[in-house]
Parts: C-alpha cells; sequence; structure tokens
C-alpha cells in the first residue's frame, strides 16, 4: 500500500497552478505540458517505505471551459511512461492516467479577492489498476476544493496570490487533506514568473495514530507570452518535506493557450 501511495504522489500533476478564477462564458484555457521526473531516494526510513527509483515522463493536459459567468467546467488528462526500480527487480508501465472531471463555482467576488469551489473526481477509465507501478488510483478519487485569489501589484507590475485547501474522503485508502498556494508576478517584457507549494496530508486509518504519510512540494516557473492567448511555460519542482513519501525532482515544459470571447486570436503581447 505504501509504494502505491508514493507512486501516486509522483503521479500528481500541478495542474491547480492555473489559478483559482473561473472562465469568462465561452472562454477557455488549455494547457499542455511534458514532465520527467525521477523520484531518487525517501525522506525516512519508517516502515513502508520504500528505496525505489522511480522514473516518470508524462504528457499532461488541463481544460477549463466557461459555461455561464462564475461557472466553469474542465478535465485533466495525461499520458506517461513509469519505471520503477528497487530491490533488484524494474517494473515499466506505459499508458493514459486518470482522467479528472471538474467544475467551478465562484462564490464570491469582491475587493478581496475571489472566492470558488471545486468538486472533482479523478477516475481509472483508460489503464488497468492491476499494472505495476499502477497509473493513477486503483478506484475512483473524489475531492471537494475551497479556492482563493486576489491580486496585487509591485510598482507597474501586477502580481496575483491564489490558494487553495480541500479534501479527499471518497478515495481507495488514507483520507487525505490537500492544500497548495502560488504566488504570480508579471515581470515585464512578456514574461511571468511564478513560486508554488503543493502539500498532502493523510489522515490515519482506523487502528493507525498519527499522521499516515505527508508530502511537500515546492516549485517555480517561468512563462513568456507570444501573444495574448499563446504562452510558453518551464518549470522545477522538488519534493522538501515527508513522511513514507518519497523525494521527487521534475522538470516541466509545455505551452498554455488562452480563449477570450473578443480577444482577437494571437494579438500580440502588449508588453512586447
Amino acid at each position: 500500500m505504501r509504494a502505491r501511495v508514493i507512486l501516486m504522489l509522483a503521479l500528481a500533476v500541478p495542474s491547480r497552478l492555473h489559478g483559482q478564477w473561473t472562465v469568462q462564458p465561452h472562454g477557455w484555457f488549455m494547457s499542455q505540458g511534458i514532465n520527467k521526473g525521477t523520484i531518487p531516494d525517501r525522506f525516512d526510513p519508517g516502515v513502508g517505505a520504500t528505496a525505489n527509483g522511480l522514473d516518470k515522463l508524462d504528457w499532461g493536459l488541463y481544460f477549463i471551459y466557461g459555461l455561464h459567468e462564475g461557472l466553469s467546467v474542465g478535465l485533466g488528462q495525461g499520458y506517461a511512461r513509469l519505471e520503477d526500480s528497487h530491490n533488484g527487480t524494474t517494473l515499466t508501465t506505459t499508458g493514459f492516467e486518470a482522467t479528472g472531471l471538474f467544475v467551478m463555482k465562484r462564490i464570491t467576488q469582491g475587493k478581496l479577492g475571489v472566492l470558488s469551489i471545486q468538486p472533482r473526481v479523478d477516475l481509472p477509465l483508460f489503464y488497468n489498476t492491476n499494472d505495476r507501478p499502477v497509473l493513477g488510483p486503483i478506484k475512483a478519487d473524489a475531492e471537494l476544493r475551497l479556492l482563493y485569489g486576489t491580486g496585487y501589484g509591485i510598482g507597474p507590475h501586477r502580481g496575483w496570490i491564489s490558494a487553495s485547501v480541500g479534501g479527499s474522503a471518497w478515495r481507495y485508502g488514507n483520507d487525505e487533506i490537500r492544500y497548495d498556494a502560488t504566488i504570480g508576478l508579471d515581470a515585464g517584457s512578456g514574461f511571468t514568473v511564478m513560486a508554488q507549494t503543493f502539500n498532502v496530508l493523510a489522515l490515519p486509518d482506523s487502528g493507525q495514530t498519527g499522521i499516515a504519510y505527508s508530502s511537500t512540494k515546492i516549485g517555480g516557473s517561468l512563462v513568456y507570452h507570444l501573444s495574448t492567448s499563446l504562452g510558453l511555460v518551464g518549470g522545477y519542482y522538488a519534493g522538501v518535506s515527508g513522511k513514507n513519501t518519497a523525494r521527487e525532482r521534475t522538470v516541466s515544459v509545455g505551452v498554455w493557450i488562452t480563449h477570450r470571447p473578443g480577444v482577437a486570436t494571437g494579438q500580440a503581447n502588449p508588453d512586447h
């Protein structure tokens, strides 16, 4: 069970960094990225922790569409190659990862920022849950999140801060608390810089005491906006602490595409 936990945390793509705001009606946002990661060691030698050497290469898609004012729907999908080497044995799995479906509903918006709620479910639709390493949860995994975002300024530069917290009590295994945060700044000349943190905390099952497992990742990324609708992004994410989980390091490159009704596609970035 612990080995599966480690793999699931490693597969957690930071798709939530794309902001806490719904998309305007009939607009949409899409990102596609390639992620190359490795988990060469472990945080602690506790019982159940695996001295594993998981390597992953995956493609990830995130898409969100505005249905109505303050209401958006979206999906996430990935395709991965996982190679798990430990105890002298190497196991490899290639295929589609879990399919994520979500709804984002704005609760309120004002001077203090935007508050939204997001139910999400990840489904094992396109892979064999008996494969090892497994490409996602072995049963449907659902969570409910609150998301908050607000803007700020530093001189002529605009920025934003976003945070989310949620619980997953509808999953196979321990219930989890998940919380993330992002701070971004438009640095000028078409560049946006971001710093993120992603966290998972597992509550004890019956008969367990203390935290079952935990993981904290931090990362940074840089977006270059070719136009108002197209951006190139690169990032690096690394595990910095955890219990009964392994240390992750991932490099990511990708593309962001935005469609805003009424804005000409490909319009030059005014910062250029």
